[in-house]
């Protein structure tokens, strides 16, 4: 069976990860895979193009140069949104220009059985090849997808996914919450699959310490907090946390610090904040970390404080190295992958006051971050690659 799989970019992200995961999984399991990237980020930007596996053709269907101009329109569409019309418009235009240009030819050439686009941005050109069955994925909350500009297409974009033979949705409230939004899509076009984890590399990664520097040993020998994310205030909410942390420093007088790793459009404003509330020394900003499981292995805890989330990868991460997850109560993914707090804890979104006192609660009482540890290190084996590609495998075959 030949597979076509499609990809926005090769960059460091969640998405890209378990994109690796299924490609490796999918050679394992027998089938031909070729990956098409939508847009080549230079040799900077294609951070995980190294991880492809050496039987995956893969080719970038549009240029650096384009790459550099759409980026530029979303950092201004992010500070005025006027851009964002104009940053659609750039990108419908060149999805038609490319499809007819490049990614046509690619599918007349080699008939696929199957076609997957793993990026509900994707556009659904593919679906014109009616020879051929057609996957999209969907890794965000569709509630908070169609915020703002988007519920203009609300209704294009559910005719869009109604072209394709299959949805899958990474969480069960996604999967109710596409049903709530679109009651016309049938009911067997849509199945919900787990993100898949390979639990050896995780824990392999997060014994790895011969490449840190001397000040990092350091810093990982140190009590601290972690949280891991793109730096990007829209979605990952850091400020919440930064000011739940502040709480604890002045008015509990804690000593752990708290290391942010990642980097992303909002640094500037976040150490800004850290600045402004004095805590220079307290909260660290260590960049993007290509292994970050060493990290959150060694911290006391781990806290996600995200508005909206599609799973929340890094959650499933921090439980399979045994570090105890606080989470927003955010849609989608979180409740579901904690089990009603039953493996972590949960706090409402933007609730600085719940989350300085659960962060506080939970630093003190080692007997109660064990016990939820071990509910999930049980809980994690729902996740196992292994078992999400057999039902992956009963969709293609």
């Amino acid at each position: 069976m030949k597979i076509l799989f499609c990809l926005p970019l090769m960059k460091l992200s969640g998405l890209e990860k378990v994109a690796i995961e299924y490609l490796e999984g999918l050679i394992q399991l027998g089938y031909q895979v070729d990956l098409i990237i939508d847009f080549d980020a230079g040799k900077v930007g294609n951070t995980l193009e190294y991880a492809i596996p050496k039987d995956v053709n893969f080719q970038y269907i549009r240029t650096e140069k384009i790459y550099k101009f759409v980026y530029y329109f979303r950092v201004l569409a992010k500070k005025y949104k006027i851009f964002k019309i104009f940053l659609y418009g750039f990108i419908v235009l060149f999805d038609f220009y490319f499809y007819h240009a490049k990614t046509k030819k690619i599918l007349q050439k080699k008939q696929y059985d199957f076609t997957i686009s793993f990026s509900h941005f994707s556009p659904s050109y593919l679906t014109q090849f009616k020879a051929t069955k057609h996957i999209i994925w969907l890794h965000s909350s569709v509630e908070h997808f169609f915020g703002g500009i988007r519920r203009l297409f609300k209704n294009s974009y559910g005719k869009k996914l109604n072209k394709f033979d299959y949805i899958i949705t990474t969480a069960n409230e996604m999967r109710s919450q596409l049903k709530l939004f679109y009651p016309e899509l049938p009911e067997e076009k849509i199945k919900m699959i787990y993100n898949p984890f390979n639990f050896n590399d995780i824990i392999e990664k997060s014994n790895i310490k011969d490449d840190l520097s001397k000040v990092e040993r350091l810093l990982l020998n140190s009590d601290y907090i972690c949280s891991v994310a793109r730096l990007d205030e829209e979605q990952k909410d850091f400020t919440t946390l930064i000011l739940a942390y502040s709480k604890l420093y002045f008015d509990k007088k804690i000593e752990d610090k708290l290391y942010i790793i990642g980097d992303g459009p909002s640094k500037g404003v976040l150490k800004n904040l850290v600045k402004s509330n004095g805590l220079e020394k307290q909260v660290l900003f260590l960049g993007e970390k290509i292994n970050p499981f060493v990290w959150v292995k060694n911290a006391k805890l781990f806290v996600l404080s995200s508005k909206f989330e599609g799973f929340g990868l890094i959650l499933v991460d921090a439980m399979a190295v045994n570090t105890f997850v606080i989470s927003s109560n955010c849609k989608t993914g979180p409740k579901e992958i904690l089990q009603n707090g039953e493996c972590g804890d949960l706090f409402e979104v933007g609730d600085v006051d719940g989350l300085s006192d659960i962060i506080g609660e939970a630093l003190l009482n080692d007997k109660y971050r064990e016990g939820k540890i071990l509910k999930a290190s049980n809980r994690i084996n729902e996740f196992n690659k292994a078992n999400i590609l057999t039902k992956l495998a009963d969709i293609l075959n």
